[in-house]
């Protein structure tokens, strides 16, 4: 037997790494754990496993539509946003045709492409941030998607308002832009311009998100996209019939109006970032501020072996080699008990052989 070709050039994911009695801080997770309000959602759902979940998230979708206070036909819902990637792919991305994104992003929209046959394009990052002049160049009649993290993982950095904008406005109307903000609920930039603002006069614009991040539903798997109603709507043709389970939907739909869990979690970032930092002001270590719950810092060393490093002192972080960042690395705002470590053992780093 033989795989399809075009999977010949496909890694598989790697996931941050830890291991039993460390700390782990290496995958953006929320240290405050899961929304209660959610958590309280899944022990009413328990006894109610025996059923199927409503393959259309109706539940969630009119959560999702009241959030954001869009018509519920603007939104779907998916297994992680990794799937709702896939879905977008799957969808629009003929084989051969192409998909531009930056060199040093999240692997999965690499992989959505390649996935159905396409060629991706890699435009490099500037100065930590997405270049909208660069990923414009790249665009041609061959191109399909176009993918874009806002704020982008691993750097935290963000793209404006003004640049989403004129970007939308340059973008040929057939080429698609998704706009992961995976992070957008972090961000307190002024001039952040959330996709939601932008979707109903840009028909060519899909915006995901996930619960994984300030909601601390990691574990469970569930994102979606909103866009405008004709473009969500084609997507439903290429969804599995129960792609999100019945304890993700009941759980997401909770989280929604978790605000105080919101807050305390954003509380807890705003001021882990603040004493980051300072701390690494102090420390000499540059790094690219963030608008994000992680800080992409520059090491000045390889980073595996400064992840091999941390691992050894109980606590484990993300190397950025795989994100063709040979040394940075990339650290999940913690505690403040978990953040006062991490900058020990980062000060104990400069003197350490490795």
């Amino acid at each position: 037997m033989k795989i399809r070709k075009t999977l010949e050039s496909v890694t598989p994911y790697v996931a941050g790494k830890t291991r039993a009695g460390a700390v782990k801080l290496s995958s953006n997770e929320n240290p405050l754990g899961p929304s209660p309000r959610a958590l309280n959602a899944i022990t009413r759902e328990m006894n109610h496993l025996h059923r199927y979940p409503d393959g259309r998230a109706e539940l969630l979708i009119d959560a999702l539509a009241e959030h954001f206070d869009l018509k519920r036909e603007c939104f779907i819902a998916g297994n992680g946003s990794d799937e709702i990637f896939a879905l977008i792919a799957g969808t629009y991305l003929e084989e051969g045709q192409e998909v531009v994104t930056a060199d040093s992003t999240f692997s999965e929209y690499n992989f959505s492409g390649l996935l159905f046959g396409g060629h991706v394009k890699k435009v490099p990052l500037k100065e930590g941030r997405f270049d909208t002049e660069g990923l414009l160049n790249a665009v041609n009649d061959k191109t399909s998607l176009v993918f874009i993290a806002n704020p982008n993982n691993p750097t935290g950095t963000i793209l404006r308002c003004s640049e989403i904008r004129s970007f939308m406005e340059r973008l040929p109307r057939e080429v698609i832009l998704v706009l992961d903000e995976a992070y957008g609920e972090f961000v307190t930039h002024p001039d952040f311009c959330p996709g939601r603002d932008l979707v109903m006069e840009f028909p060519n614009l899909i915006v995901t998100r996930t619960f994984s991040k300030i909601y601390g539903l990691a574990g469970l798997r569930l994102g979606y996209a909103m866009g405008h109603p004709t473009l969500v709507q084609e997507i439903f043709r290429s969804k599995q019939a129960f792609n999100v389970n019945l304890l993700a939907q009941k759980a997401g739909a909770e989280a929604l109006k978790d605000h105080e869990f919101i807050e305390r979690t954003l509380t807890l970032c705003r001021e882990g970032r603040e004493y980051l930092y300072k701390a690494l002001d102090k420390e000499g270590f540059f790094y690219y501020p963030s608008e994000a719950n992680f800080i992409c810092i520059r090491v000045v060393k390889d980073s595996k072996k400064v992840f091999d490093y941390f691992l050894n002192k109980g606590m484990a972080i993300r190397p950025l080699a795989s994100f063709g960042l040979n040394d940075w690395i990339r650290y999940t705002i913690g505690t403040e008990e978990q953040n006062r470590e991490f900058i020990s053992i980062l000060s104990s780093l400069k003197s350490a052989e490795i």
